[in-house]
């Protein structure tokens, strides 16, 4: 019995994966780095974005960087992933709910506030700030699950990122895939996760429950 959801956040719950990949762009670019293909670029979405700047621009000022994307990608505004909102409303209550997420603290507080997403429906957000390790690793759970003291198998982690079913799977949490990132049904699949699931967006998750639960 599933009885607390984490929510992964960029392109699980919010809209955020074409603004970040041009802030990538255009900060390496204005620090005169290397020019990456931006489908490059998205293939390490799920990971924190200092891990991603230190495997694509080695000799990069990693602070330096974050400092400039994170100022390009706060003057443009997100949106949240259609639906999101309405289910996290919906499951208010009826399970405890967490956000963990690569996402660093200071993009993850303006964009709940951007898509108007209360922070007092979860019993924890955490960015990559708050956690010692990230994902793949499954640590990244750790802290997280301490706070919900519950058992593995009553908890559902929800990403959009193969990066995400690969940690959940090996802190051997329940795991549901959404289709509203980069990463595709066969990416997915490829790797392991049943069809079932696998969802189109948040939508779906609901009814997911509703068959698994």
């Amino acid at each position: 019995m599933i009885k607390a959801i984490i929510f992964d956040v960029d392109n699980t719950l919010i809209d955020a994966g074409d603004i970040s990949a041009k802030a990538y762009l255009d900060t390496a670019k204005e620090l005169e780095l290397k020019q990456i293909p931006i489908k490059k670029i998205k293939k390490f979405f799920g990971i924190p974005s200092h891990v991603i700047i230190k495997k694509l621009w080695p000799r990069a000022n990693v602070k330096e960087f974050q400092n400039i994307k994170h100022k390009k990608i706060l003057s443009k505004r997100v949106k949240e992933i259609p639906g999101a909102k309405k289910i996290v409303k919906l499951l208010y209550g009826k399970y405890k709910l967490g956000l963990l997420s690569s996402k660093t603290r200071a993009l993850m507080y303006p964009h709940l506030k951007q898509i108007n997403l209360s922070t007092k429906y979860f019993r924890f957000i955490y960015s990559a700030d708050d956690v010692k390790f990230y994902k793949p690793n499954p640590r990244v759970f750790s802290k997280a699950k301490n706070k919900l003291g519950l058992k593995d198998k009553e908890i559902l982690y929800v990403g959009d990122s193969i990066y995400d079913f690969i940690a959940a799977r090996k802190a051997k949490l329940n795991f549901t895939a959404v289709l509203t990132g980069h990463y595709k049904k066969k990416d997915f699949l490829r790797l392991g996760l049943k069809n079932e699931n696998i969802l189109k967006s948040i939508k779906k998750l609901p009814e997911w429950l509703s068959k698994n639960d």
